[in-house]
């Protein structure tokens, strides 16, 4: 009989340590699954919060005084800023493709001439100019368009 009971009780703690290690692997797979999407979230944050000075532009109505503080204040990034008035359509700092899809080379244009109310690339400081974002294929902001009203 002690036999028999012995092997009841290797039996059982076989058992008990089968489900301990189970359910250890079943809480390691779950923390992994919180684990990637707590990373997911803070890439998103991130991003977010990387491109909060060009996304506030997305859908903002703007004068074009704030246009022009805009090309001037992404001159030394690889932002290309598009502006078309009722004359022109013209790319700041850099130009894109003609699809507006990939940034091609670096813009000729000049704020002085937006500034010079005879040129044809003026922008008008109290004009309204409606904002929007350009992106590339990968995502990446490429580009802030503004367009006047």
């Amino acid at each position: 009989m002690s036999n028999s009971l012995k092997g009841l009780i290797l039996a059982a703690g076989v058992i008990i340590t089968c489900l301990v290690i189970g359910l250890g692997f079943y809480i390691s797979r779950e923390a992994n699954a919180a684990a990637t999407s707590g990373i997911g979230q803070i890439s998103r944050m991130n991003r977010e919060f990387t491109e909060q000075d060009k996304v506030m532009y997305e859908g903002l109505d703007v004068t074009g005084s704030e246009v022009i503080n805009a090309i001037n204040k992404y001159k030394n990034e690889n932002i290309a800023v598009k502006v078309e008035t009722k004359k022109s359509i013209v790319y700041y700092n850099w130009k894109l493709s003609s699809e507006d899809t990939n940034l091609d080379v670096a813009s000729n244009a000049s704020v002085k001439d937006a500034q010079k109310i005879t040129h044809n690339n003026y922008i008008n400081q109290k004009a309204q100019f409606s904002g929007s974002i350009i992106r590339d294929a990968n995502d990446t902001i490429i580009g802030i368009s503004f367009k006047q009203q």
